[in-house]
């Protein structure tokens, strides 16, 4: 059963149970053997370690780490995407990674600010390459 947050969360968040999220975490997120599903903002650095599985639509005000576990992202990441070999990401397309929007075919469109969010709830989901290309998730 998921513990439910809502409102502002002072972090960073340690997630190591099922936690849902409706709001903004203040100060980061660290998701190690739980499972997080985010919906909101996160106001620091995101990072996937170990087993750790995150379902995330959000705004994150920092750099997203994928060090291992499942992320699953739709929204904006103002900083930087990493992820290390045995990690598994899936970024919507329409995601705009540090002000750039991920298009269907693997490319990136450069955005001017304001930047408007408008990913659709079925939007194709695609995985970053080793070699920095993005493939679709099959």
């Amino acid at each position: 059963m998921f513990e439910t947050l809502t409102g502002d969360i002072q972090g960073p968040l340690e997630v190591r149970g099922m936690v849902k999220v409706d709001g903004t975490v203040r100060g980061g997120a660290i998701v190690s053997n739980g499972r997080l599903e985010l919906r909101g903002k996160v106001q620091g650095p995101l990072e996937v370690r170990l087993d750790g599985q995150a379902d995330v639509a959000a705004i994150v005000e920092g750099d997203v780490h994928a060090r291992g576990g499942t992320l699953v992202f739709r929204g904006i990441i103002t900083g930087r995407l990493g992820v290390k070999p045995g990690a598994d990401v899936q970024v919507a397309v329409g995601t705009v990674l540090n002000g750039r929007r991920l298009e269907a075919d693997g490319s990136f469109t450069q955005l001017q600010p304001p930047i408007e969010l408008s990913i659709r709830g079925d939007a194709p989901m695609m995985r970053p390459q080793e070699d920095g290309s993005w493939a679709p998730a099959a």
